[in-house]
C-alpha cells in the first residue's frame, strides 16, 4: 500500500485531506483531531488551545467554516483591553494613551514625535532587529513600558534579538493626530487589524473544522520516529510501518527532520537551530457569570504578573460555560531563553493571583474548574537565523518530494485560515502531478 500519506490531522493536514477529494491516510499521533485548533470540554466548560477566533477574509474558508457549523456562529466586533500598573486602556495601547499616568503619557508622546520626525524607518544596516523597528516607528517609551515588555513576557526572548520577518499586518501604526486623539480625548476608533470576528455557538472552535475532517481517513495513535526518504518508508511509534508515493507533513519541522533517516548532517543541524516558545495554558471556572463585561480579551504588560494574555471564553459562546459562570484561559509563554521557573501548581497560583490583582477576580470568587495544558509548539520564534535554517530544510525535503503544510510543517507565523489555505495550495499541486 503506496499512494499519498499524510503526517498530522491539524487544520493543514484536514484541509490537504479534503481538498484532495481525502485520497490520502493522515496518520495522527494524538486520539482526536485538529491540530492546535482542537476544542476541550471539562466539566462544562469549553477551551480551546489559545485564543482562536476567525477573523479571515477569505470567501472559500468563510464558507468552510459557516458550513461546518451549519451557519451558527457569532460575529462580533472584538473588544480588547490593555493592563498596566492598575490601568486599563483600550488596544492597540499607542492609540488610546488617555487613562495612563500622566507623566508617562508625555514621554510616549514625545517620544513618537520625534520617531516621527525621524521618518519612521531604523538606521543603518543594523536597524533590522524588532527592537530598533520599534523605536522607529513607536518611539522609545511605548517600546520600553510596552512592546519590549510584552515580547518579554509572549515571546519570551528580548526584542533586538527578533527580527521583523513575521509582522505583515499584525502592528498598526498610527499617525501623530490619531495618537494624540487618543491621548487627549478618549475617543475610541477600531483601529486593530481585526475589524470582526466568528466563533462557533456550540463545541468551540475544532467546530469549524468539520466540514474537513467529516470524510478524512484518520488514523489515531500514530506517532512517527522513522522516515526513510529513499525507501519512502514511514515507521511509527506503535511498530506499524507505511509506504509512500509522496509524503505531505502538518507536522512540526524539527520533529520532522529528528525522523529522517541518514538525515545529512547540515539539514539535521539547521533543524536543530529551529526555535519556537511554548505555553502553558491556565484554564478557569469562574462561578460568577459577571467577569468579562464586553471584553474578548486582553494583554497585560506588568512583567511582574504572570500571563502575557487573557481571554474570556464565554464571551465567544455562552455555550462555553454553564449558565451563570465565566470560562477564562490565560497564557504564560516559555522557551529555552525563558524557562518555567515554577511549577504546574505554582503556575496556577500565580496565575489566580495575578487576575485577583487585575480586579478580574475577587478574593471570594469560587472557582469550579482550575487546570493547566502545557503545550509544547506554540510560536515560531523568528531570530536571525530563521530564514537560512528553515529554508535549507524545507529545500532539502522539497529535494526528496516531501510537501510541508501549515504553521508547524512550513515553520511560519500562519493563522489558522493560512494554514488551511497551505493545505489547499498543497493539494491543488499535487493534483496536477497525480492526475
Amino acid at each position: 500500500m503506496r499512494g499519498v500519506v499524510t503526517l498530522g490531522a491539524g487544520i493543514a493536514g484536514l484541509s490537504f485531506s479534503y481538498h484532495f477529494n481525502h485520497a490520502t491516510d493522515i496518520y495522527e499521533k494524538k486520539q482526536t483531531w485538529g491540530g492546535r485548533c482542537r476544542s476541550h470540554t471539562v466539566e462544562g466548560f469549553t477551551f480551546d488551545e489559545g485564543i482562536h477566533i476567525s477573523f479571515t477574509r477569505d470567501d472559500h474558508v468563510r464558507r468552510l467554516f459557516a458550513e461546518s457549523v451549519a451557519g451558527r456562529y457569532g460575529e462580533f466586533a472584538p473588544l480588547v483591553l490593555n493592563y498596566f500598573q492598575s490601568h486599563w486602556v483600550r488596544h492597540p495601547v499607542e492609540s488610546n494613551l488617555k487613562g495612563l499616568p500622566a507623566e508617562l503619557v508625555v514621554q510616549c508622546l514625545l517620544d513618537f514625535i520625534r520617531a516621527e520626525q525621524a521618518g519612521g524607518q531604523p538606521a543603518g544596516e543594523g536597524g533590522q532587529n524588532y527592537h530598533d523597528w520599534l523605536v522607529a516607528r513607536f518611539g522609545r517609551a511605548l517600546t520600553r513600558h510596552f512592546y519590549g515588555a510584552y515580547t518579554r513576557k509572549y515571546w519570551t526572548v528580548e526584542p533586538e534579538l527578533l527580527t521583523t520577518d513575521w509582522i505583515g499586518r499584525r502592528i498598526y501604526r498610527p499617525g501623530l493626530d490619531e495618537v494624540l486623539r487618543g491621548a487627549l480625548s478618549g475617543r475610541f476608533r477600531n483601529v486593530y487589524y481585526i475589524k470582526s470576528f466568528r466563533y462557533p455557538d456550540q463545541g468551540g472552535y475544532q467546530s469549524f473544522l468539520r466540514s474537513l475532517a467529516t470524510e478524512a481517513e484518520v488514523y489515531h495513535g500514530f506517532e512517527v520516529v522513522e522516515v526513510d526518504l529513499s525507501h519512502k518508508r514511514l515507521v511509527f511509534k506503535n511498530g506499524f510501518e507505511r509506504y509512500y508515493d509522496r509524503l505531505v507533513s502538518s507536522i512540526p519541522l524539527p520533529e520532522l527532520a529528528r525522523c529522517i533517516k541518514d538525515c545529512p548532517r547540515e539539514v539535521r543541524e539547521a533543524a536543530a537551530r529551529l526555535a519556537h516558545t511554548s505555553v502553558v495554558l491556565v484554564n478557569l471556572g469562574i462561578g460568577r457569570g459577571d467577569l468579562a463585561g464586553d471584553c474578548h480579551w486582553f494583554y497585560i504588560y506588568d512583567e511582574r504578573l504572570l500571563p502575557a494574555r487573557v481571554h474570556f471564553t464565554s464571551s465567544l459562546s455562552a455555550a462555553n460555560a454553564p449558565p451563570g459562570c465565566t470560562g477564562i484561559q490565560a497564557e504564560i509563554y516559555h522557551s529555552p531563553y525563558k524557562p518555567l521557573k515554577l511549577s504546574i501548581s505554582g503556575i496556577l497560583e500565580k496565575t489566580i493571583e495575578s487576575l485577583v490583582e487585575t480586579g478580574i477576580l475577587q478574593q471570594h470568587d469560587r472557582i469550579i474548574l482550575a487546570d493547566c495544558m502545557n503545550i509544547k509548539y506554540a510560536n515560531v520564534l523568528f531570530n536571525r537565523d530563521y530564514q537560512k535554517n528553515r529554508g535549507l530544510v524545507l529545500e532539502y525535503l522539497r529535494g526528496k518530494d516531501v510537501h510541508c503544510i501549515g504553521r508547524y510543517g512550513e515553520w511560519a507565523y500562519l493563522w489558522s485560515d493560512q494554514s488551511l489555505l497551505s493545505g489547499k495550495r498543497a493539494a491543488e499541486t499535487l493534483a496536477k502531478v497525480t492526475g
